[in-house]
């Protein structure tokens, strides 16, 4: 039998991650950039959970979007950290709802507007070709479905893709038709 040695953790020891091992860019293909929910499980919230303990959970676990699941364990929606954010909170609060009864189900993005990539498109696509789609839409999360077994494989948040790039990623809203009225009418 062997005599191992237990020693002291010491102050310059890190925790390490998987993404710190490899190099990626915009070139490095797309899948390298989903958790294939296959082989991980998904991380989750539940509608009914408080959005600052949210927050707090996405804050910890270095999380920019994180799915919501219903009682059955049904996708319910997406929960953004720019859902938990400060300002989304005091809009809330200035509409007189206080900051203790805000809830996860209130601030998330309802499965009826979210958007989604077939997986076979993002199999043969760079994490580039991909952003730029993304950003075409204004979308900043897009879900990764396998369309022939009809089931949610990963999910593709642009603030995770910009984390692992080390990269400032910003899509912005697709400006609505009102909008784009409005930026019109104040050139002229």
């Amino acid at each position: 039998m062997k005599n191992l040695d237990v020693s002291q953790l010491q102050q310059v020891d890190r925790l390490v991650f998987p993404d710190d091992f490899c190099e990626l860019s915009l070139d490095s293909p797309a899948l390298e950039f989903i958790s294939d929910f296959r082989e991980h499980s998904a991380a989750v919230l539940v509608p009914s959970m408080s959005a600052l303990n949210a927050a707090l959970v996405m804050r910890v676990g270095h999380r920019n979007t994180m799915l919501v699941v219903d009682g059955r364990g049904e996708l319910a929606g997406l929960l953004g950290v720019e859902d938990v954010s400060h300002q989304r909170l005091m809009q809330w609060v200035a509409s007189g709802v206080s900051r203790q009864e805000l809830t996860v189900g209130d601030l998330m993005r309802p499965r009826r507007l979210l958007k989604s990539f077939s997986y076979a498109q993002v199999e043969c696509s760079t994490i580039g070709e991909v952003l730029a789609a993304m950003r075409r839409d204004g979308e900043r999360d897009c879900l990764v479905v396998d369309t022939s077994n009809h089931q949610v494989r990963g999910l593709i948040s642009a603030g995770e893709v910009g984390l692992r790039l080390h990269a400032d990623i910003r899509i912005d809203d697709v400006p609505n038709v009102a909008e784009l009225m409005r930026s019109l009418s104040l050139v002229h």
